[in-house]
């Protein structure tokens, strides 16, 4: 598969992500949904890490702390993003997760001591506009609470993308896309054995089955497996345009499926984050290449 085909693949998995996971918490508590969906993908992923010795690879010194800390601030952000969707809504969660970026330029420019120039402000005002536009309308209900948790989980995707920049060059996919789920478990073990003790929801309805076995199969094992497969083997610029574009399609799921009340807030709100998202991309990614060419 090319690394264009995995993305669009990757693309259309991870609309679907936001609204897998919202249905999941109707039979089951959000970290175990989460973690079992993991521990799943890990199976399915086994055969393969079992081939060509990536087990060793993965607990090698050489890439452990790395591989560790992408699935410890992974899966930390994976709790928090679906505990949220019990308060607001997929709509709400893909449009405010736009934000990421700005924490992607702030954590840019904070490690080159760079000033953010007036682009890079109009930028960054297009995305907090959006956001701002979205959350105004459930200031009164309880969904406000789950965005704000939306908005805690960005900094630790970042972190683990920074985490993932840092990993030897020779890794595949598969071999990253295994450590992550394997530490990423070990991360989410101790919030599964708190859930646990406090009374668990968890269902062996089919309905349910087939929710977690989705979760498991498209989310926790090929979706890692198609990003890794298109980052580390095309251009950044064009992956990340392609990726960011992906609440258009969950909020056209959404919507199609009478899941939510798609309301002219969150279609402008959705203009103005996306607007905002892309741009800023575009404008780290310039920087790194200028820097790099001056280098």
């Amino acid at each position: 598969m090319t690394p264009l085909a995995a993305l669009i693949f990757d693309w259309f998995i991870t609309a679907l992500w936001p609204l897998i996971a919202a249905s999941g918490l109707r039979h089951y508590s959000s970290v175990l949904f989460a973690a079992a969906g993991l521990a799943i993908g890990l199976a399915l992923l086994s055969p393969w890490l079992i081939a060509r010795e990536r087990w060793r690879v993965i607990f090698s010194r050489r890439a452990a702390p790395f591989l560790a800390a992408m699935g410890a601030c992974s899966g930390l952000a994976t709790v928090i993003y679906i505990s949220a969707l019990a308060y607001t809504t997929a709509t709400h969660a893909v449009i405010l997760g736009q934000i990421e970026v700005l924490y992607s330029a702030a954590l840019s420019a904070w490690l080159l001591g760079e000033r953010p120039g007036p682009r890079q402000i109009l930028a960054s005002l297009l995305v907090m506009g959006g956001t701002a536009l979205v959350m105004s309308r459930d200031l009164s209900t309880p969904r406000w609470q789950g965005d704000l948790m939306i908005l805690a989980t960005p900094w630790l995707f970042q972190l683990s993308h920074i985490a993932a920049k840092r990993l030897p060059r020779d890794l595949d996919a598969l071999t990253i896309s295994g450590g992550r789920v394997i530490y990423g478990l070990a991360a989410m073990l101790p919030f599964c054995l708190w859930t646990a003790a406090r009374g668990a929801l968890w269902s062996w309805a089919p309905e349910a089955l087939l929710l977690l076995g989705l979760q498991a199969a498209l989310l926790s094992s090929i979706n890692f497996v198609l990003w890794y497969t298109a980052i580390r083997r095309m251009d950044l610029m064009k992956a990340t345009t392609i990726i960011l574009s992906y609440p258009a399609l969950t909020v056209l799921f959404s919507w199609l499926l009478g899941r939510e009340y798609v309301g002219l807030a969150q279609i402008a709100g959705l203009v103005l984050t996306m607007s905002g998202a892309m741009w800023t991309s575009r404008l780290v990614v310039e920087a790194q290449s200028a820097d790099n060419t001056l280098s």
